[in-house]
């Protein structure tokens, strides 16, 4: 269907070979209905609800392994939906040999796709959808039907996968093995967490992620053996242009292959063809021609590009290029030129960079001036060779693999000591649409060419708009941001000039966490450098996993928890923060430690109105709190107990705290089914408002200058954001 359209759309375009303002409308509106058109199939051939099936299905993407699970891409064989699939080690004692191609019946619990929402950090629901993932299963049983076919659709992650296992064999070092395998084959599963972060520290993570650049560079080789070839074996029937373009896009394709033929690798490679369609017709390849025949091939084959940030990234990477050189007869050196390139890249990125990560290294071009030669002629040669080897012989020669390794290593090394001693990350965040306008604006104009005068005027702008200012608190006021973490708990809250964080939820073994993932982005978009306070309720990993690595990164003056290590949260602790009173309210001791009923509750009070946050007590602590503490409970607005289990939110604790409104942290399609009905039912029954992260995403909480109530899911609806939650009224 999406196919005839797309025809029938390049028809009428074909047809209509006048430019008006009738074909601009006709254009977008055509452009518009396709993408929406693309966006309705995604969403009905989604999973609406969780559900439990058997199928039999083949492992069509190349596993990826990590310390936790398994993960590939399989398609039912009926209703052609493609889900992402995980065998999670922890629970599966069965040893399987996960084949690409290779038949299997499959027993999955699946659910349909889902994520955090927090206006920050990493949109898994985005991702999913974007990628056309219906569905999350959980395998619980696996059995082989039938062992891969050499000639298949498969075989290509075939040969993909036995680049791999000749990889894990010939490099022992992971840190090498992991860098080989995201070069060559485009799999970044192997990296370390630290060598990950340390890429995006520096500001070049683009160069461990097959693109324009690396896919440049092998077509440059390719350039390079036509030219040599042509003047070994000189031909009048083909002319050498054509025997250039051969070979280029030969090496060029057959690199992208073996990445997966992955989105950012698709884009490069449909702008080295037109390029070399353009070249091979003898037509002059002017670079905005090459630029928007490559913007309009790359949406016609997948409009749903548009909501990956590397779309945005690559070409607005190559048009400030563009603007910058194109036309220019620029006399200085290469060196020159090519240090030129870097600085204007950094001020062309800049609003994207902003919008994407929220930060920028200002020492990036130095970083990317040395290690992007050192890619260029060392790595991507070499490893290009070690493909070539691989493929035709199986092997991979010891002398390879000891320049190889060696010259990782030393890239790697160069990398560590960068962010050791040159890393200063510049925090910026978008304050407004029209922050956002000067930023475009002060970037258009100072990565102009020379030629255009009185430049300075768009550094003018471009500090106006990156001047941090948010909307100040007023004394005796809070604001309380209960962030999703899944199914965990971490709440932000801030007084006129103090920061306090009230959990930080999990952390694990394979190094994700939600500090790195949620809390620290969070907090960089709002500007807080700096926490007065850190609350960790108890010591179980939903809410106190993450506490090392937020502390590694931004200064703490004091931790309150349950720990030795820890300031005791002891009932009867109070301090006040700009006309703020915090007060413990349990434990009343921390000997014998109590798991969930140890955990640390805190009373937040402004001039108005109050904030129960009650960890995961259960009923034990609510009983005693109830008839002991009647009073000092009674609060506006309540974190409801243990994430909703039935084992807590008694009707005589929820009528001695007697909220009007709830607020529960949970994670979408958890195991332990929080909140239970019986405990929603109860506050509704009771006539309490109850919203859960798990249907709002990030909840905000102010008392300034009333109480008021925000929802990120409802405030910043997406097309690939299912549902929008209920708006509250306080």
């Amino acid at each position: 269907m999406l196919l005839i359209v797309t025809g029938l759309w390049i028809l009428l375009l074909l047809l209509k070979r006048r430019f008006d303002v009738l074909s601009a409308v006709v254009y977008f509106t055509s452009g518009l209905l396709y993408v929406l058109l693309a966006g309705h199939i995604q969403i009905q051939s989604e999973l609406k609800s969780p559900v439990t099936l058997t199928f039999q299905g083949h492992i069509e993407s190349l596993p990826k392994e990590s310390t936790q699970k398994i993960s590939f891409l399989s398609t039912h064989p009926t209703t052609n939906q493609t889900f992402l699939l995980n065998w999670y080690k922890a629970y599966n004692q069965q040893q399987v040999a996960f084949q690409v191609g290779a038949l299997y019946q499959f027993e999955v619990n699946l659910k349909p796709p889902h994520g955090m929402a927090n206006g920050v950090g990493f949109d898994r629901e985005k991702w999913l959808f974007r990628n056309h993932i219906d569905g999350i299963g959980s395998i619980k049983k696996i059995s082989l039907i039938e062992n891969p076919k050499i000639a298949s659709i498969h075989v290509l992650n075939q040969w993909r996968a036995h680049i791999s296992e000749l990889i894990d064999k010939s490099f022992s070092n992971q840190r090498v093995s992991g860098f080989i395998h995201a070069l060559s084959i485009g799999d970044k599963s192997h990296f370390e967490h630290q060598d990950f972060q340390t890429f995006q520290n520096t500001g070049t993570a683009h160069l461990i992620a097959i693109s324009g650049l690396h896919i440049g560079m092998v077509a440059l080789l390719g350039w390079t053996l036509g030219s040599l070839i042509f003047w070994l074996f000189p031909q009048q029937k083909i002319p050498r242009p054509l025997v250039q373009i051969m070979f280029s896009m030969a090496l060029a394709m057959l690199y992208a292959a073996l990445a997966g033929f992955a989105v950012s690798t698709q884009r490069a490679l449909i702008m080295l063809l037109v390029f070399a369609v353009y070249k091979a017709l003898r037509r002059p390849s002017h670079a905005w021609d090459v630029w928007s025949t490559s913007l309009v091939v790359v949406l016609l084959l997948d409009p749903l590009n548009v909501l990956d940030a590397g779309f945005w990234l690559s070409f607005t990477a190559v048009a400030v290029l563009i603007v910058s050189f194109n036309g220019i007869a620029d006399k200085n050196s290469r060196f020159v030129n090519f240090f030129t390139m870097q600085w204007r890249l950094l001020i062309g990125m800049l609003p994207l960079s902003v919008m994407v990560f929220s930060k920028v290294n200002l020492l990036a071009p130095l970083v990317n001036l040395l290690m992007i030669p050192l890619m260029t002629f060392f790595v991507v040669p070499l490893i290009m060779l070690m493909l070539i080897i691989a493929s035709l012989f199986s092997i991979i020669p010891t002398v390879l693999i000891e320049l190889l390794s060696n010259v990782s290593l030393l890239f790697l090394n160069l990398l560590t000591w960068f962010e050791q001693h040159t890393y200063s990350p510049l925090n910026l965040s978008i304050q407004s649409s029209w922050s956002l306008l000067l930023l475009l604006i002060g970037t258009t104009i100072l990565i102009l060419p020379k030629a255009i005068p009185q430049k300075f005027w768009g550094l003018c702008l471009l500090l106006v708009a990156v001047i941090p200012y948010k909307t100040q608190l007023k004394s005796g006021h809070f604001e309380a941001n209960f962030l999703d973490v899944g199914q965990g708990l971490s709440v932000v809250i801030q007084t006129q000039n103090h920061q306090l964080i009230y959990d930080v939820g999990a952390a694990y073994e394979s190094g994700f966490n939600m500090a790195e993932a949620h809390i620290l982005p969070f907090l960089q978009k709002h500007h807080i450098n700096h926490l007065d306070g850190l609350i960790l309720s108890h010591r179980d990993n939903d809410h106190s996993g993450a506490a090392q690595q937020l502390i590694s990164y931004i200064p703490v003056t004091t931790v309150w928890g349950t720990e030795h290590h820890h300031k005791p949260c002891i009932a009867g602790t109070q301090w006040q923060w700009d006309d703020v009173t915090f007060t413990f309210l349990s434990p009343y001791n921390l000997s014998p430690y109590l798991n969930n009923n140890s955990s640390c509750v805190l009373k937040i009070e402004s001039v108005k109105s109050s904030l129960l946050l009650t960890g995961d007590i259960e009923s034990p602590v609510e009983y005693r709190l109830s008839h002991t503490e009647p009073n000092r409970i009674k609060a506006d607005v309540m974190l409801v107990p243990h994430h909703g289990s039935k084992t807590s939110s008694t009707t005589d604790f929820i009528q001695a705290v007697n909220p009007q409104l709830v607020i529960n942290s949970s994670g979408k399609y958890n195991p332990f089914n929080h909140p239970a009905s019986l405990v929603s039912d109860e506050y509704k029954r009771l006539n309490i408002p109850f919203i859960d992260t798990q249907e709002s995403g990030l909840i905000t909480l102010t008392t300034n200058p009333t109480l008021q109530l925000k929802q990120f899911r409802h405030d910043s609806q997406r097309i690939w954001r299912k549902k929008k939650p209920e708006q509250i009224g306080l």
